[in-house]
């Protein structure tokens, strides 16, 4: 693993993160500060004063393009350290690219944002809880279409491997998820680096492996990476994921409605309905969702750990599990983060403790071996 430059590349993400949040944050504060922020609701506001929603969404999408602009520089920074460290790797590598992606949050923040006030509007004290309702039911709506959307969006076919294919569907029968799809997906999909995915729930539950790792790993590693992801399913990480997602939206949404009772008058807002109010949202908003960040990273971990576990002692196999870990590692570019990085930011467990574990569960298992009376 080259850790010289796993450890240039992640120093220089996490600066170009960084200066992107403060930004963000500089940005947001000065519209509010300056009164910006009042004189564009001004412009989109109806004769009389008030701001219809169809003014909420024309107000937000010039603060999108507001942001978009002013952060363009350091997206493209990002895109190149993108580019030069993990060329492999999608990324928004050319203006096209991130003017696409703008397009995107140009389509859905405004209609977010229309949500949101409508429901500021109709629940003045509460709106934070009814959002964090909206919230969890968008997300249970999108988990459910995953399977769908992708079959869209990208290339499935069925994998061309009949042994490998087979020996999958008995992975994970023996997982307790028989007649489960084995598809390959194209680099679009998943991506050019090695990657699977377990996806959907119910009857609609599907394996799928990008060509990469069809291509590139053995059987024993694609079988290993497959079991992990089972043991997300099976233990309904996928829910547990989405509950703590929702603690955090809630989190967020609270601090923003305090916010607005708190600070909104001081920055001259006329009640939590005011549009000019939506940087404060997102400031209070984003503030509360970083604070939950470490604790969504904290359980995160202990469901990887759990599926490393589970996928080890389904397949009996520490070696392939050993050996694909490093590869994954090093095509991923993975560091040796310290204490305290990993526990502020990291979702999943650094890779050499992944490693380090596998290999002592793997002691474990040939001492009881050697320990049976023969």
């Amino acid at each position: 693993m080259n850790e010289g430059k796993a450890t240039r590349y992640h120093r220089l993400r996490r600066r170009g993160t960084l200066t992107s949040l403060g930004v963000s944050v500089l940005l947001f504060a000065a519209m509010l500060l300056t009164g910006a922020s009042a004189a564009l609701r001004d412009l989109v506001a109806r004769p009389d004063g008030d701001v219809a929603l169809s003014g909420v969404a024309v107000y937000t999408a010039c603060l999108i393009l507001c942001h978009e602009l002013v952060i363009l520089p350091v997206r493209l920074w990002i895109a190149r350290v993108e580019r030069r460290y993990r060329p492999a790797t999608p990324s928004p590598a050319s203006p096209i690219d991130y003017l696409k992606a703008s397009g995107g949050l140009l389509a859905a923040g405004p209609l977010g944002a229309t949500v949101l006030y409508a429901v500021i509007e109709s629940w003045p004290t509460r709106w934070w809880l009814v959002m964090g309702a909206v919230f969890t039911l968008t997300v249970v709506g999108v988990v459910k279409a995953v399977p769908a959307v992708m079959s869209r969006l990208s290339t499935l076919t069925p994998l061309a491997r009949p042994e490998l294919r087979d020996r999958l569907k008995r992975l994970a029968a023996r997982a307790g998820a028989p007649d489960v799809e084995v598809q390959a997906l194209d680099p679009r999909g998943l991506g050019k680096p090695a990657n699977a995915a377990v996806v959907g729930v119910g009857e609609n539950r599907r394996v799928l492996l990008s060509e990469a790792l069809v291509a590139g790993y053995s059987d024993d590693e694609i079988e290993v990476v497959i079991a992990h992801e089972l043991g997300h399913h099976l233990h309904g990480d996928i829910w547990k994921g989405l509950a703590s997602d929702v603690a955090t939206i809630l989190v967020g949404c609270f601090a923003a409605s305090h916010a607005l009772l708190v600070l909104g008058p001081s920055v001259g807002l006329s009640g939590s309905n005011d549009p000019a109010g939506l940087p404060l949202v997102l400031l209070a908003g984003g503030a509360g969702v970083l604070v939950m960040a470490p604790l969504g990273n904290l359980l995160s971990r202990h469901h990887e750990r759990r599926a490393d576990r589970f996928a080890l002692e389904l397949t009996r196999n520490p070696e392939a599990f050993i050996s694909a870990m490093r590869r994954l590692g090093e095509e991923h570019l993975a560091e040796r983060p310290s204490r305290w990085l990993a526990w502020l930011s990291y979702a999943h467990p650094p890779v050499h403790e992944r490693i380090a574990a596998a290999g002592m569960l793997a002691e474990v298992w040939s001492r009881a071996v050697r320990a049976e009376p023969r």
